[in-house]
């Protein structure tokens, strides 16, 4: 369960935010003191199921492509840009100009767990546009290169964020250092740990690499209070994940 429609449940809706947005094992979690900002970066979106006005993040990597969380497929179904200052800890839509739907011949996902939870997606033109998302909003790249420990990162997400009701669920961003890089308990290279700060909703969120603004890894596990770090798949290491990624941009290039 993610979120309810529109604005006249607000005490309902406040009671399914506590609960929680998502039903994934692990609460995603702050790293200490919450540093989450505002954030405006154009390429990240709020992903939900029809009807509903949150539950998980998208970034665009293409013009039609987007990647996320594995364990969010349902949560894909509609994306928002530009996302408006919630109220009262209530979402608000975005305009009809900044959603896009998922298109439904393309899809891929692995949910297998910390380092194999990842989809890549493929979205629509604007109804009202007549415009792909990425030609609207940007897209960020991949970043393939050499990473190490205590190199520079940052998670945008739209997490729950209960102390800054103007916040919940708007996008947010947090700074950190990679702790982790591979390693489990299937040790697995594809698994990516960072101090960033998330909460319920930032699953799918791309973790940036500062260096360079590319995309290094895709939030999905909040493990800070067990394990000093949150996790996340790390793109580079995950061959499948590349190969869907590849997939994807071939489906898009073929349907222009």
């Amino acid at each position: 369960m993610k979120l309810i429609k529109g604005k006249s449940m607000k005490f309902l809706f406040f009671t399914l935010t506590v609960i929680g947005l998502n039903v994934h094992a692990e609460t995603k979690k702050i790293c200490g003191e919450d540093n989450r900002n505002h954030s405006f970066e154009n390429e990240v979106g709020r992903a939900s199921s029809k009807g509903l006005l949150a539950g998980c993040t998208v970034t665009m990597i293409s013009p039609r492509c987007g990647i996320g969380a594995g364990h969010c497929v349902d949560d894909m179904e509609i994306v928002q840009f530009n996302v408006p200052f919630s109220e009262n800890s209530n979402p608000n839509p975005s305009d009809q100009s900044d959603i896009y739907l998922r298109n439904k011949d393309f899809l891929r996902y692995a949910n297998n767990g910390v380092g194999d939870d990842w989809s890549v997606i493929l979205l629509n033109a604007n109804q009202k546009t007549n415009r792909f998302p990425g030609d609207v909003q940007g897209y960020l790249a991949i970043d393939n290169g050499v990473i190490n420990l205590e190199d520079k990162i940052k998670v945008v997400g739209f997490g729950e964020n209960l102390s800054q009701a103007h916040l919940n669920l708007a996008q947010q961003s947090s700074e950190g250092v990679i702790k982790k890089i591979g390693g489990g308990f299937f040790g697995r290279k594809s698994i990516i740990g960072y101090d960033a700060d998330t909460t319920i909703g930032s699953s799918g969120a791309p973790v940036i690499n500062l260096s360079n603004n590319k995309i290094i890894g895709i939030h999905t596990d909040g493990s800070c209070v067990r394990k000093e770090f949150n996790q996340g798949t790390l793109v580079s290491k995950n061959k499948v994940l590349l190969q869907a990624i590849q997939q994807c941009l071939d489906f898009e290039k073929a349907s222009f």
